[in-house]
């Protein structure tokens, strides 16, 4: 069953705005951190921290890298997905041809409804009610179809038209179930926090070793493009609810339509 965890029900904006702040006081925080210890303790703030700001830093972008490279895969393979779908639906729209009239005109009628059904899908977005209840009515027209196709195979011994639409349909059935499992398989949570605590760990510390005054241009850049890369990283995680979604594979399945 779809759900969405407490980041994922976020809005992404306002997840990319909220880490933009706390970078930017992360690294104030360090660096008035380091003010205050080199009033209070001048002894004691000598330790260079280059090594471990390099380390921390390396260990951030190759987390980015990863979780990046994670969330694009899947968008592709749910893109992928999307058209496989249609092609294997738009099949068995054209063998229905194979079939008496009487069938092929049952056949077709529930293929509509099928149709539609699968487009609702896409255009139910984050709506995760409406998208079971479309989901839960495919589901049911496929079996309806399923029944009328092994019915007509145990009644009329026509094996070519079974040997070509029961593979057929039983394709357009099976990946319904491939397309939903990828659209579940996001990037855990708990990499995600663990980026975020990377991101201000790295900027308080960043802040902490910085001797001079904060350039605040400097600081600006680095809080945006941290930010923004996380931002197009979580877009990429959330099919069909951000800002980059798979509206032009989807358009596939609506071009069924015209088949009818």
């Amino acid at each position: 069953m779809d759900h969405l965890t407490l980041l994922q029900n976020a809005s992404i904006l306002q997840i990319t705005a909220t880490l933009f702040i706390l970078i930017f006081l992360a690294y104030l925080g360090g660096h008035r951190l380091r003010e205050w210890v080199l009033l209070k303790f001048p002894d004691q703030v000598k330790t260079e921290l280059g090594t471990i700001n390099g380390t921390l830093l390396g260990l951030l972008g190759l987390l980015l890298v990863f979780t990046f490279g994670m969330a694009n895969s899947r968008y592709d393979l749910r893109r992928d997905i999307i058209v496989e779908e249609a092609n294997n639906i738009g099949t068995v729209i054209l063998r229905c041809d194979l079939y008496p009239d009487s069938i092929k005109t049952i056949l077709k009628d529930q293929l509509k409804e099928y149709v539609e059904a699968r487009i609702k899908i896409f255009e139910s977005k984050a709506n995760f009610k409406e998208k079971l209840k479309y989901e839960q009515l495919s589901s049911e027209i496929s079996g309806k179809v399923w029944n009328i196709i092994s019915e007509d195979a145990r009644v009329n011994a026509v094996m070519i038209r079974s040997s070509q639409m029961i593979p057929a349909l039983n394709a357009m059935i099976d990946i319904t179930t491939t397309r939903k499992a990828l659209r579940e398989a996001t990037i855990p949570d708990s990499i995600m926090y663990f980026l975020f605590t990377l991101c201000l760990s790295s900027a308080f510390l960043l802040g902490y070793d910085n001797k001079r005054k904060i350039d605040w241009i400097l600081l600006t850049g680095f809080a945006l493009m941290f930010s923004l890369t996380i931002l197009n990283i979580m877009d990429l995680d959330r099919p069909n609810t951000g800002l980059i979604n798979n509206f032009l594979p989807n358009q596939k399945i609506s071009e069924l339509r015209k088949l009818f």
